[in-house]
């Protein structure tokens, strides 16, 4: 808690001295017009209030913390049961027995049994036979009445049943947990899953893939760098419960795995630190704090990560910084904002180059001729930021509009059949070199 509060005040620090800089009107590369300033200086003003506002709720946390003294309190039973017995009738017990024998049993309604992988099965408390018969060690206590071991023959899992299996051919540990509910007794298994070999190759190309609220937009690219075809696949999960995320999000990466293992490619997708964004979450609006918290990104990487394994199918995680400025692909092959970090997050993890096009880029002085090129990219930030993601710093001229190609995702055409045309998954731009010719212009492997 200290440690948060005196981050905070870091934080507050730092954006007093933002405000006063916008203030006098230094501190910025190039002047900036009153409205530009102002706007800055708002949204600063803004950001500092809410930290001042956190760190006062900090200090009440402490403060109550350190009030409180004595060892936590735990109820093993739960405490809306234990505290029933002063109020027998309004919950329903006709006397103090017959709630003494509902507490008994709920503070024994369930046991663990940890395995370790130096034991016999991988657990020697309670061990899984060939046969599918269950082998439980019975406590000293209770040997005279029941026997050293007690036996549950015809036990078989209806999911992970072949995952056992493997666990105890490899001696792995496998921890059990018994769990009774309305009168039935319910064991689960829990072991760790051997990954399948790899069946994807990175000189085949990536797959990327980029995370948004709402939709996940993916990638491919060839082992030149070029794209060779795109999707967005919805996520509809603000206002569903977490059953229903989880579903929806296991479905998107049930498809994005089964389009990487088709292609022999590995998947690319963005190192996130969610708590920085939940730290986040205190300084946007709320509309777009209920997008980022509802979306949840350490699922969808927990879940395309055991889903990959299972698979055969690397994963590779890269620094997601600046992937949504770096849109040199959207205007050429006619790709959306999304698609286009899709091809930049995939590029980045099969380590190609990110310079800006020629067409862009200034002369610099001999001295940061070496620096990296996401320096360019810090430069061009500010003046997207906020800003709808057309990237018309990227559009080519056309002879009949602004340099957009036909989206992939585009409407099939009057006469086209269900399926639309044929396409191998680039749309080319009139006025632009068509992508057999652009590989040794912008294609540039990181050296």
């Amino acid at each position: 808690m200290q440690g948060q509060i005196e981050a905070t005040e870091k934080a507050i620090r730092k954006l007093q001295r933002e405000d006063a800089a916008l203030a006098k009107g230094s501190g910025h590369a190039r002047p900036l017009q009153p409205h530009e300033r102002a706007g800055r200086r708002q949204r600063v003003r803004f950001r500092l209030h809410q930290k001042k506002r956190r760190l006062g709720s900090l200090r009440d946390r402490l403060k109550a913390l350190e009030a409180a003294k004595g060892p936590p309190s735990l109820c093993f039973g739960s405490r809306r049961l234990f505290r029933a017995q002063f109020h027998l009738e309004e919950n329903g017990f006709a006397n103090h027995e017959e709630w003494l024998q509902a507490w008994r049993e709920a503070r024994s309604d369930s046991f663990f049994c940890l395995g370790s992988k130096h034991e016999t099965g991988g657990n020697q408390t309670c061990t899984l036979l060939p046969g599918g018969t269950l082998r439980l060690r019975v406590p000293n206590a209770l040997a005279g009445e029941y026997g050293t071991h007690v036996l549950i023959r015809g036990v078989r899992f209806a999911y992970g049943q072949d995952v056992l299996g493997a666990a105890l051919a490899a001696g792995q540990a496998i921890s059990y947990r018994f769990v009774r509910n309305d009168g039935t007794w319910y064991l689960y298994a829990t072991t760790e899953r051997m990954p399948a070999p790899v069946v994807t190759r990175r000189q085949a190309g990536g797959v990327g893939v980029d995370l948004n609220p709402g939709l996940v937009a993916v990638a491919e690219i060839d082992r030149s760098g070029n794209p060779v075809g795109t999707r967005h696949i919805p996520v509809p999960i603000q206002g569903r419960r977490k059953e229903q995320v989880l579903a929806t999000l296991g479905e998107a990466v049930a498809d994005v795995v089964a389009w990487a293992k088709a292609a022999g490619k590995p998947v690319v997708v963005e190192r996130l630190d969610f708590r920085a964004k939940k730290a986040r979450l205190r300084e946007v609006s709320d509309r777009h704090a209920r997008k980022l918290s509802h979306f949840a990104y350490a699922s969808f990487h927990a879940l395309l990560i055991a889903r990959a394994e299972r698979e055969g199918v690397e994963v590779i995680t890269v620094n997601p910084a600046f992937t949504s400025v770096i849109g040199k692909f959207m205007a050429r092959y006619g790709l959306s904002p999304h698609a286009a970090a899709a091809v930049a997050i995939a590029r980045r993890g099969l380590r190609f180059g990110e310079r800006l096009r020629s067409g862009n880029a200034r002369p610099l002085p001999a001295r940061n001729r070496g620096r990296h090129a996401w320096g360019d990219w810090r430069r061009i930030l500010p003046g997207v930021r906020g800003r709808k993601l057309t990237h018309a710093l990227y559009e080519c001229p056309s002879e009949g509009g602004p340099g957009r190609g036909v989206p992939l995702s585009a409407p099939a055409p009057a006469g086209a059949g269900s399926h639309g045309p044929e396409r191998d998954g680039l749309a080319w731009v009139p006025g632009c070199d068509p992508p057999a010719r652009i590989v040794g212009s912008t294609v540039r492997p990181a050296s």
